[in-house]
């Protein structure tokens, strides 16, 4: 008792209590701007919904006609394009719901154009192609096949001349010497970065 009546110790006290005053509100004001860090994500969940929408993706364009599996600028189905049409007709009697796409055709020439180059596209052909693709998966037993089949792009673009070009010399040659990396592969040969075959066109 007798501290609390002492001049100092009464100063000793106050200056004790401001100070653990000012010692908590600073520490609150610290805290107010303190952000918790975000809970860690389990390795693969920012990648495997990428992945996911990229299989659907996939999926979805193994119901793509594509203008190459027909006759040129024709209607009848060559023998690639009926053994994908009976595949895409068993996987619709499984039930699978994707919509069947008859890619457009760019191979009609343009008479009032001066080189008269074949393309332009051709919509009377490609509705002639999209009656054959529905009555032929209708005769598969498909049901409302009319109302599953319709004429769009693809939904992935096809390769230019180029990219072919350099594609189909990567598959010719690195498939004799695919073991060393070789002609089309590690070495940068041919279809690689000397702009051999394939290469720099």
């Amino acid at each position: 008792m007798l501290f609390f009546h002492h001049p100092r110790g009464f100063a000793l006290l106050l200056i004790l209590c401001l100070w653990a005053n000012l010692h908590g509100c600073a520490g609150r004001r610290r805290n107010m701007n303190y952000q918790a860090p975000a809970p860690q994500r389990t390795l693969g969940s920012l990648n495997d919904a990428i992945f996911q929408i990229q299989e659907v993706n996939a999926e979805a364009s193994k119901f793509v006609v594509y203008q190459h599996e027909f006759a040129l600028n024709g209607v009848r189905l060559n023998t690639a394009g009926e053994d994908h049409v009976k595949r895409i007709a068993a996987e619709l009697e499984r039930g699978t719901d994707y919509p069947v796409i008859i890619e457009r055709s760019f191979t009609s020439p343009r008479q009032n154009t001066t080189y008269k180059f074949p393309v332009h596209p051709n919509p009377e052909l490609d509705m002639q192609r999209r009656e054959v693709i529905v009555r032929s998966l209708t005769a598969m037993g498909v049901a409302e096949a009319d109302q599953r089949v319709s004429v769009a792009p693809a939904y992935v673009p096809g390769y230019t001349d180029p990219e072919a070009e350099r594609a189909y010399a990567r598959g010719i040659l690195s498939g004799g010497f695919g073991g060393f990396g070789g002609f089309g592969g590690g070495f940068g040969g041919f279809g690689g970065g000397m702009g051999g075959f394939g290469g720099g066109f």
